[in-house]
């Protein structure tokens, strides 16, 4: 669950810092990018603690490696120049990231750990689908990033298909996977809509929305019976 939601905070930060720059909610956004490197520091070391398998540790040193220009990016100006940066550390941020989480996927229970693992990225996929419909606004748009928006979409849809169709659900989980399926219409439909500020806002708050139900979820899916 923790190395997972570096996925997630890897394309948050990003996210984050393109709100502050487009001026969505910059206040609440600065605060997001602070919080979200203050979990990454923390989350890095208690996974550099607590991982004793060695492929693991070299897949942490490389994350850490990857860290550093992230985080000293994230925490200076904010600038379309910080965010091209950003753009293509962050890529390789989140890739180290998800290698790791593959590494530890199934030390829980396979199917459980595996059901972990997608409801996880789930939390990733609502940052980086946000964060690709920021740049775009801010001037980065081109095909690949369109590309990103529709391929983190389809992913998006086809893993909540599966979670909502795992026998293990209890219907307390069923309940709220059927929430995500409700707010997820809501924010594919949001970033179909460019332009006007008050989009821009519905697609940051959709995204905030989508976060937190699928961090309950991820951990409802932790606490399940190993298998």
């Amino acid at each position: 669950n923790k190395a997972g939601r570096q996925r997630m905070l890897s394309q948050r930060i990003i996210k984050a810092y393109c709100q502050v720059g487009l001026g969505v909610e910059p206040r609440q956004s600065r605060i997001q990018i602070q919080n979200a490197v203050e979990l990454f520091d923390s989350q890095l070391r208690q996974l550099q603690s607590g991982i004793s398998d060695s492929k693991a540790r070299q897949a942490l040193s490389r994350l850490a490696r990857q860290w550093r220009p992230v985080r000293s990016i994230a925490t200076g100006p904010v600038n379309r120049a910080g965010a091209k940066k950003l753009m293509k550390h962050g890529d390789a941020l989140l890739a180290s990231a998800h290698q790791v989480t593959d590494l530890l996927d199934g030390a829980h229970g396979k199917q459980v750990g595996q059901l972990v693992n997608l409801a996880g990225r789930q939390r990733m996929l609502s940052q980086r689908l946000a964060k690709a419909y920021m740049l775009k606004l801010w001037g980065f748009d081109n095909p690949a990033m369109q590309e990103e928006i529709e391929a983190a979409g389809r992913e998006f849809a086809d893993a909540l298909t599966i979670l909502r169709a795992a026998p293990e659900n209890t219907p307390a989980l069923n309940q709220e996977l059927d929430a995500v399926a409700l707010q997820w219409e809501w924010f594919r439909h949001a970033l179909m809509l460019e332009g006007a500020y008050s989009y821009r806002l519905i697609v940051a708050e959709a995204s905030e929305s989508i976060l937190q139900s699928m961090e309950l979820i991820t951990r409802m899916y932790e606490d399940l019976p190993a298998q």
